[in-house]
């Protein structure tokens, strides 16, 4: 059963969320929940991409998927966590994946996530997480 209460709008204004999924519509849907809170959402295909964005901009949370083509979550989380903290390498992250069972938690936060996210995401449980996260980190 669904949940009926409405989902936060505007909870995540003033929030950046870099969010790096390779598939399209993830990335849209990802986009348009963190928007629909008042999040700014920059997104990135690969973990590539998301480092050539953080050579650009800070942003407040990172939203990861852990598979991605080339290299995946735990190498980007790996490069990020070397980076000096006023070029990211504090920035708390989300670890999303539809593939629980291969990536249990112990394992995602020892790679350096905070919080993990199964796929089907629920919009109020990731925007309760990213809040979460932006707090943590202001």
């Amino acid at each position: 059963m669904g949940r009926t209460d409405p989902l936060p709008r505007d909870s995540l204004v003033g929030v950046h969320v870099l969010v790096v999924d390779d598939d399209p519509d993830a990335r849209q849907v990802f986009r348009t929940i963190l928007q629909y809170c008042g999040a700014l959402v920059t997104t990135a295909s690969s973990a590539r991409e998301a480092l050539d964005v953080l050579a650009r901009v800070v942003p407040d949370v990172l939203v990861v998927d852990i598979v991605l083509p080339g290299r995946n979550g735990y190498w980007l989380i790996g490069e990020i966590r070397k980076l000096p903290p006023d070029r990211g390498g504090l920035v708390p992250a989300l670890a999303c994946t539809g593939y629980g069972e291969d990536h249990p938690a112990p394992r995602l936060t020892a790679a350096g996530f905070e919080k993990y996210l199964r796929k089907p995401i629920d919009p109020w449980e990731l925007s309760r997480l990213v809040g979460a996260l932006a707090r943590r980190d202001a």
